[in-house]
């Protein structure tokens, strides 16, 4: 898939266009490239298709038709797709080295600074970057200070952790490689089941290799047709049941195949994460079982029993059935033991979104177009979020603008039965808790949710202080509440007791955004959440009218922490969701 490969290059283009952004004159000009860039890189990340096929498929139109993407930047990747380079950014990398432009990955370090690193110290990656912050070179330059170079270390370990993310995939990047797979693999009639496992299955937030299991009477068979398949780019092992080969973009497929009577077995072998295998054999064993793909086996009986399906395989054991995205060993063995799982929320139990941007601020549909979306998704409520003023890049909306945002989402509205528009806001949470907009525009609103966009680096101490002023400012939704940016930025430090704690006495939402690299409240955070009695809002923070779609990777989110139907405000009926906006 080419979707990051061409997202890395409009992100480094940005970062020297800030480079070369140096004089008045060309500020405010300069600053409308940076944002196309950076916003066309953000949409290539997240985008469900690769841009190689959208391209295929329709051409240069169809690359023009993704939102965010206008004809310069359309023939950049039409350029890229067929020649491996974009001849822009090579002449710019003459002037700015990829060497320089990494340092900017390293969280705290913008690109003016980055070339200041560069050009002054010569450093040129991030090994040299960590020695000079360590041995006090850096402080020695002008506008540098001890305090800067702690700064950078902390961004280094970062850095660090996020270079690992970087090596996963993002599930809209791994699912439909996956889907790929599955229809190839269903289209075979000697197929009887094939289903994708592992972490793709649990909707873990990042992707390794992409696992997959089928049942059928002729594995040899289906081996072969596997390896004969369009979109294998080379195998890497074959056996006998199993096939591992490499994707044409570059993604490891790992095939497992059983007979059908062994498939539940099979099913839940290799979708619980290592650590909740792990525990279930143990306990297995401690009963006289034995788990294995193959089946169950009685040691006192030495009887080995098959399960065809997933729910006998529990049904056998006495457990209540665990959900695929509860596997990971944090207490749902015991729970199901007890017969105690929660009822998971369903993947259709949304009855609306409530953070969504059009064309007012940076987003890229008008109100109407969402509205025709959001009855096709069979929504009985909308909110529409657009930014607020403080967040100038995004083209945020003033007061008085806001509030004639409302009256023009009234009108629109009249035009649509069976879908109440909410006219919100996406306020920011300046970096001393207070939020850029009055507290009577606030009331006039029917909701507002608060987010950080700034000042990610504070102190935690500072940070709560700073969330805890805004929860208690009137907001209902608290947005992307840890301000990550997975492979890209870390979350904040913050005290989640106090924030859990203040959002449940204040009736403040916690955001689950279901962006895939942000997936904001994370899942283990979502589960400690609910032990304070917090409420949830799956939102799509949708900027173009597909973005709607990513709702599933929110909900998964909440589902793998969690949550019931019942703890997120956006399943409720419109008349309890209302009364509760103005509590």
């Amino acid at each position: 898939m080419i979707n990051p490969k061409i997202a890395k290059i409009f992100n480094n283009i940005a970062v020297v266009l800030e480079m070369e952004n140096n004089s008045p004159a060309s500020a405010k000009a300069g600053r409308f490239r940076i944002m196309a860039y950076e916003k066309a890189a953000e949409i290539i990340a997240n985008l469900t298709k690769d841009l190689e096929d959208i391209y295929h498929q329709g051409g240069i139109k169809a690359l023009k038709d993704i939102p965010g993407v206008g004809e310069t930047i359309a023939a950049q990747i039409e350029e890229f797709i067929r020649t491996g380079e974009i001849k822009d950014y090579k002449q710019l990398l003459k002037e700015y080295p990829e060497k320089m432009i990494l340092l900017t990955e390293v969280p705290g370090i913008g690109p003016k600074t980055a070339m200041v690193l560069y050009k002054k110290l010569g450093i040129g990656s991030i090994a040299k970057l960590e020695k000079a912050a360590q041995s006090g070179q850096i402080r020695k330059l002008s506008h540098f200070k001890e305090q800067s170079e702690k700064n950078i270390l902390r961004g280094i370990k970062q850095y660090k952790i996020r270079t690992k993310e970087r090596n996963r995939l993002l599930l809209t990047t791994a699912g439909p490689i996956a889907d790929e797979v599955l229809d190839y693999l269903r289209k075979n009639k000697m197929v009887k089941k094939c289903d994708v496992v592992g972490s793709l299955r649990r909707m873990k937030e990042t992707i390794g290799d992409i696992d997959i299991v089928a049942a059928t009477a002729n594995a040899k068979e289906i081996i072969n047709y596997f390896s004969q398949a369009v979109f294998i780019k080379n195998i890497l092992a074959k056996g006998k049941t199993k096939i591992s080969a490499l994707h044409t973009k570059n993604v490891r497929l790992d095939l497992e195949i059983l007979s059908a009577r062994d498939y539940g077995s099979l099913l839940h072998h290799f979708t619980g994460s290592k650590e909740h295998n792990v525990a279930l054999r143990t306990w297995a064993v401690k009963n006289n079982l034995k788990i294995s793909e193959y089946g169950i086996k009685d040691l006192r009986k030495k009887k080995l029993h098959h399960f065809a399906d997933e729910k006998s395989f529990f049904k056998f054991l006495g457990l209540q059935y665990i959900e695929p995205e509860l596997r990971e060993n944090r207490g749902e063995i015991e729970a199901a033991l007890a017969h105690n799982l929660p009822k998971l929320i369903g993947y259709d139990d949304l009855q609306g979104d409530l953070h969504c941007h059009t064309n007012k601020s940076d987003g890229h549909n008008t109100i109407a177009e969402l509205a025709v979306k959001a009855l096709k998704m069979k929504y009985k409520y909308f909110g529409i979020s657009d930014h607020t003023v403080g967040l100038g890049v995004a083209s945020g909306l003033s007061d008085q603008q806001l509030l004639r945002h409302k009256a023009e989402i009234q009108k629109v509205n009249k035009k649509f039965k069976g879908l109440k528009l909410l006219a919100g806001a996406e306020i920011n949470i300046t970096a001393s808790g207070k939020l850029d907009i009055k507290p009577e525009t606030l009331k006039k609103l029917d909701l507002g949710i608060g987010s950080v966009h700034s000042a990610f680096n504070q102190e935690k101490a500072v940070m709560t202080k700073r969330i805890l002023l805004a929860i208690k400012s009137g907001i209902k939704i608290l947005g992307h509440p840890s301000g990550r940016l997975i492979g890209r930025r870390q979350a904040y430090a913050v005290d989640w007791l106090e924030i859990f704690k203040a959002c449940a006495k204040y009736k403040v939402a916690l955001e689950i955004n279901s962006f895939p690299e942000r997936l904001d409240l994370k899942d283990t955070l979502i589960k400690d959440a609910l032990a304070y009695g917090c409420k949830f809002a799956i939102n799509s923070d949708a900027h173009a009218l597909e973005h709607m779609d990513l709702i599933k990777y929110g909900i998964a989110t909440a589902r793998r922490g969690w949550a019931t139907k019942n703890e997120v405000i956006n399943t409720w009926e419109l008349g309890k969701l209302l009364k509760w906006l103005k509590i």
